[in-house]
C-alpha cells in the first residue's frame, strides 16, 4: 500500500509541472501571433471589391467602360475610354459579389419636324337678303358666292261658277329664274336687294276669242305676276330677274260655248332682264330651257351670300408649328442577384430618328422603355421647335436634351437654323424643328390640302421646314 501511494504522488506532481510548462508555452505563442488572428477571422464580405461597368452603343457597335471605383464618372460617348466589344462577354463578375446594382436608361426620342396647317382665315358671316332694301356690307376682300332667286307669280284661285260648275284645277304661278356664281368684292362694297311689287294682270277683253278669260262679278280672279328682283353692287345693277307670271284661266278654243267651259294654265316662267354681270363660275337655272330648274318653290325673291371657300386663295390662314422636342429615355434600377457567376444579355436602346421610334434598354428581362418622339412641347411659340428632354436617374450620367430650332420672328432665326439639334450624352431627346418664311404663304385653291403643305411648289420655295434632332442611345450601368 505504501509503495503504491508513493508512486501515485510522483505521477501527480509530474503532471502538474508539465501542465504549467504547457500553459506558459501557449501564452507565449498567443502573444506572438496577436496580429494574425484577427485577419484570419475577417468576413468574406469585408474583402469584397467595388467597381463600375457601363455599356452603350457607339457608332452602331456595343462599347463598354470599366473602373474599380463605383463612383467613377461615365465618359462622354466620344471619349477614348470606351472600348469596343460585346458587353456581356467583356464583363467579369466580381469574385466576392453576390448582388449587382443595375441602372438602365432607354434610348431618347427624336424631336418632331416643323409643320404647317391651313385654317379658315376668318369667320365671315353669311348674308340673306329677303326684304326690299336689305343690304350686305363687305368687310373682307375676296370672292363671294351669290345665289339669287326671282319672284314667283301667284296661284290663281277658283270659286264656284254657274250652278257649281267650276274649273277642275287651280293654276300655279310660273317657275322662277335663278342663278349662282362667284364675284370678287372689296372691303367697303355693299350689295343691296330691291324688290318691285307684284303686278296686277291687265284685263282688256271679255271675249273668249282673245284666248284669255277675264273674270267678272267676283266669280274668278287672276293672281298677280311676280315683281322684279334687282341686285345692286354699290349703285350699279348687276342682275335683274323678272318674276314669273301668275296662273290663269283661258277659254277652251275647242268649245264653242266658251262661256261654259275654261281651262287652267300655269303662269309664264321668270326670266333675266339684266343677266348677271361680273360673275365667275356662273350657273344659270333658267326654267324655260332647263327642266331641272322647274321646281315649284314658293318664293318671293331673295339673295344668299357666302364667302367662297373654293375661290379664295387666301381663305385659309397659314400657321407655322414648331416641332415638339423628344422625350428622354425612361430610367429603371434593379438589384440583380449573382447565381451562376454571369449576367444576362444586354440590349441597348437606340435613340429615335425621324423614321424610327426610340427603343428600350434591356438587362435580361428588366426593361427601361425608350422616350417618345416629339412630346416635350409646353409653352413654346408656334414657330419655334421645343427642346428635347435630358435623361435623369444617375448622378454622373452625361445627358443633355437637344435644343429646338428657332422660328420666324425670333432673334437668330434664319433659313439655316430650322433644324433641331440632336441630344447629347445618353438617353436624351432631340430638339424640335421649326418653320422659317420670308412672307406669309398663300393657299393655292387648285391644289389639295396635302399639296399645299409642301414647302416648294413649282420650283417656288414658300418656306423652310426644319427637321427634328435625333435622340441618343441608352446605357446600362452596373455597380457593386
Amino acid at each position: 500500500m505504501a509503495k503504491n501511494s508513493s508512486l501515485r504522488k510522483k505521477y501527480d506532481a509530474f503532471s502538474l509541472a508539465e501542465m504549467i510548462l504547457i500553459l506558459l508555452f501557449v501564452a507565449i505563442l498567443a502573444l506572438g501571433s496577436g496580429v494574425l488572428l484577427p485577419r484570419k477571422m475577417k468576413s468574406k464580405a469585408a474583402q469584397q471589391q467595388h467597381g463600375l461597368f457601363a455599356c452603350t452603343v457607339i457608332a452602331g457597335q456595343q462599347h463598354y467602360f470599366e473602373s474599380n471605383d463605383m463612383n467613377a464618372e461615365i465618359p462622354e460617348p466620344d471619349s477614348s475610354k470606351w472600348k469596343s466589344g460585346n458587353c456581356k462577354e467583356n464583363f467579369d463578375v466580381p469574385k466576392y459579389a453576390n448582388m449587382l446594382m443595375v441602372t438602365m436608361i432607354g434610348g431618347g426620342g427624336a424631336g418632331k419636324n416643323g409643320s404647317v396647317i391651313w385654317d379658315k382665315e376668318k369667320d365671315i358671316p353669311d348674308g340673306h337678303l329677303i326684304v326690299d332694301g336689305d343690304s350686305y356690307s363687305v368687310e373682307y376682300d375676296g370672292w363671294y358666292h351669290i345665289k339669287m332667286y326671282g319672284q314667283r307669280g301667284e296661284q290663281t284661285h277658283r270659286t264656284p261658277w254657274r250652278n257649281g260648275d267650276c274649273f277642275t284645277e287651280s293654276p300655279q304661278g310660273g317657275y322662277t329664274y335663278r342663278f349662282e356664281g362667284d364675284i370678287k368684292l372689296k372691303r367697303g362694297d355693299k350689295l343691296t336687294l330691291e324688290l318691285t311689287e307684284k303686278l296686277d294682270n291687265i284685263m282688256t277683253s271679255f271675249a273668249c276669242t282673245d284666248g284669255r278669260f277675264i273674270p267678272g262679278d267676283g266669280e274668278y280672279y287672276i293672281g298677280k305676276d311676280g315683281g322684279n328682283t334687282i341686285l345692286k353692287l354699290n349703285s350699279s345693277v348687276i342682275a335683274n330677274i323678272q318674276g314669273s307670271g301668275a296662273g290663269y284661266i283661258r277659254c277652251n278654243p275647242l268649245n264653242n260655248e266658251c262661256v261654259n267651259r275654261y281651262d287652267a294654265y300655269q303662269g309664264e316662267p321668270g326670266k333675266a332682264i339684266v343677266p348677271p354681270t361680273g360673275f365667275s363660275n356662273l350657273v344659270v337655272l333658267d326654267p324655260a330651257t332647263n327642266p331641272s330648274a322647274q321646281v315649284l318653290e314658293l318664293n318671293d325673291g331673295r339673295v344668299d351670300i357666302s364667302y367662297s371657300e373654293t375661290m379664295n386663295e387666301s381663305n385659309r390662314e397659314f400657321t407655322a408649328n414648331g416641332g415638339c422636342g423628344g422625350e428622354a429615355g425612361a430610367t429603371n434600377a434593379t438589384l440583380y442577384p449573382i447565381i451562376r457567376a454571369e449576367i444576362p444579355s444586354i440590349t441597348i436602346g437606340l435613340g429615335g430618328t425621324q423614321t424610327t421610334a426610340a427603343t428600350a434598354t434591356m438587362f435580361g428581362t428588366f426593361p427601361a422603355p425608350g422616350g417618345r418622339n416629339g412630346t416635350a412641347c409646353a409653352d413654346v411659340a408656334a414657330t419655334s421647335g421645343a427642346d428635347g428632354e435630358a435623361a435623369t436617374g444617375y448622378k454622373d450620367l452625361p445627358s443633355t436634351g437637344g435644343a429646338g430650332a428657332k422660328g420666324k420672328g425670333e432673334s437668330g432665326a434664319s433659313a439655316s437654323k430650322v433644324n433641331g439639334e440632336a441630344g447629347k450624352g445618353f438617353g436624351a431627346g432631340g430638339g424640335g424643328g421649326s418653320i422659317f418664311y420670308n412672307s406669309t404663304p398663300s393657299y393655292i385653291n387648285y391644289l389639295t390640302a396635302e399639296e399645299n403643305k409642301q414647302p416648294v411648289i413649282g420650283g417656288n420655295r414658300r418656306w423652310y421646314q426644319g427637321n427634328g434632332g435625333n435622340g441618343t442611345n441608352g446605357i446600362v450601368v452596373i455597380t457593386w
